[in-house]
């Protein structure tokens, strides 16, 4: 018989399987051997007491997306589950743990990154880093998951069903890489209907206790705290674990006074913020008296200026903001009908247009929530456990981590054309390998019933290496009914 437990390791799958645009295992597979994702969850402690590595486990979780699959019981409705002897229990244990440390594993994953895509820039000019901090809403449809809730979605302007994501991503100069996140609920000012919810809604919801030393307990704290302090923790950490931005960039949301302080205050003031803030009662101080941003506004209504690269019309001002110092301002619009927006950085140096020019990075994670819900299920989980929605956004950023390698080596490659040419090269491969399986309990079931004295290794020898077989193969693919069929699949 031929041994195939080598199969059940997607590593050898990819060095096995050829697909028609060369080694699968040149894409894919090779760059989740260089991430080495089961050393780095053993550093993170997600490991398994026996039986299957989680290095192993985290790799068929990264597989799903490229499979059109978005949960264990999917794939184990599929005939993809013959890639793995794993049984979905061992699958649901490990999302469910609320001991394993997800959040240490994405920040390592980020410093593979960092370390990998080094390697293709040594010789280039060190470009302007950036944190960017957003959240987006991840809509569920079921009302029984835990901590679920009514959140308000500022796209649509409606209260949705669902758990909002804050995240925060560095930007080095050619990608968005995801570094941090906490989920987050929003109780509401409505005491009859907290979250949005009946009292028999807020009953039915799951519920789980969790040891206090665990990271899950310290997940799960997270969803009623501020955001804006989140933030400032998740900053805190990325700079811990070394990854040291030139600005903070944001949208006006977070744009406080007390977020601003705090960014000027990480590394003795070498991170600069810049982001745009509300025109709304905050006093500037300009030349002696104390303006709100609309009063500014209208008092430099003499200094407008055009700016020809954007097209767009705009006042720039250093004025002194109570509690943090002198900042820069710039007053914009496009157009003489539409709204002026204002602009804040503590960099004075920056000229309106460079302002621009590094605050429009800030949507290079708005793009990343895009491609993320589009191609890698982010939100897609539909899991009652909060440990699982936890593990699952974590594995949803990893693979674009991954993916953004891929692309960043591929001549930038819009990451959407990178993940189609993946999932067509593992679906072709996984393929191939059915087919073989099938194949080769279709010779075995042959042998058994004309009880041929002859081992399936000798049989397929003869069959593939002598000259009578090859004939008889090309009899049998050359026949309509079969052809037709190897066609439509």
């Amino acid at each position: 018989m031929i041994n195939d437990k080598k199969l059940d390791s997607i590593e050898e799958i990819a060095k096995t399987i050829i697909t028609k645009k060369g080694a699968i295992g040149d894409t894919l597979f090779t760059i989740l051997q260089h991430f080495k994702l089961g050393m780095l969850a053993g550093k993170s402690g997600i490991k398994k007491r026996q039986g299957f590595k989680a290095g192993h486990i985290l790799n068929l979780f990264i597989l799903f997306p490229f499979l059109s699959l978005s949960s264990v019981r999917a794939f184990y409705c599929s005939g993809f589950s013959t890639m793995t002897r794993a049984q979905k229990d061992v699958l649901f244990r490990l999302k469910n743990n609320p001991f394993n440390n997800w959040r240490k594993l994405l920040y390592l994953v980020a410093q593979r990154f960092k370390t990998l895509s080094r390697i293709d820039c040594e010789d280039e000019k060190e470009p302007v880093t950036c944190f960017i901090l957003d959240d987006t809403i991840q809509p569920k449809s079921g009302k029984r998951l835990e901590a679920i809730g009514k959140v308000w979605d500022h796209v649509f302007h409606k209260y949705r069903l669902g758990i909002k994501g804050l995240f925060l991503s560095y930007w080095d100069g050619i990608n968005t890489i995801p570094l941090d996140f906490s989920l987050h609920n929003e109780r509401g000012k409505n005491g009859k209907r907290p979250y949005g919810l009946s009292k028999r809604e807020l009953k039915a919801r799951y519920r789980k206790d969790r040891p206090r030393k665990s990271f899950g307990y310290t997940r799960f704290k997270e969803l009623g705290q501020s955001k804006i302090e989140n933030g400032l923790l998740m900053i805190r950490r990325a700079l811990r674990y070394g990854f040291i931005p030139d600005y903070v960039l944001t949208d006006s949301w977070f744009s406080t006074k007390e977020f601003i302080r705090k960014i000027r205050s990480f590394r003795n003031g070498a991170i600069h913020f810049a982001g745009q803030v509300r025109l709304d009662k905050r006093k500037y101080h300009y030349r002696g008296r104390a303006f709100s941003g609309k009063e500014l506004r209208r008092h430099l209504k003499g200094q407008i200026k055009r700016s020809r690269i954007h097209k767009a019309y705009y006042i720039e001002v250093i004025a002194i903001y109570p509690g943090i110092g002198e900042v820069k301002l710039f007053f914009s619009r496009f157009s003489k009908r539409s709204k002026w927006h204002v602009l804040l950085t503590t960099d004075l140096t920056l000229s309106y247009n460079k302002m621009l020019k590094l605050y429009n990075n800030r949507w290079t994670i708005e793009v990343m929530f895009k491609e993320l819900k589009q191609y890698l299920n982010l939100g897609k989980c539909q899991s009652n456990d909060f440990d699982a929605q936890i593990a699952d956004t974590t594995i949803s950023l990893i693979t674009y981590t991954i993916l953004s390698l891929y692309k960043r080596i591929a001549e930038y490659m819009p990451l959407g054309q990178v993940f189609r040419d993946c999932k067509e090269q593992l679906l072709e491969a996984t393929l191939a390998e059915r087919l073989w399986r099938l194949f080769v309990s279709l010779i075995l079931s042959f042998i058994q019933i004309f009880e041929l004295d002859i081992s399936i290794e000798e049989f397929l020898k003869r069959l593939f290496q002598t000259q009578q077989g090859n004939y008889i193969i090309k009899q049998l693919l050359s026949t309509p009914p079969l052809k037709s069929q190897l066609q439509r699949i």
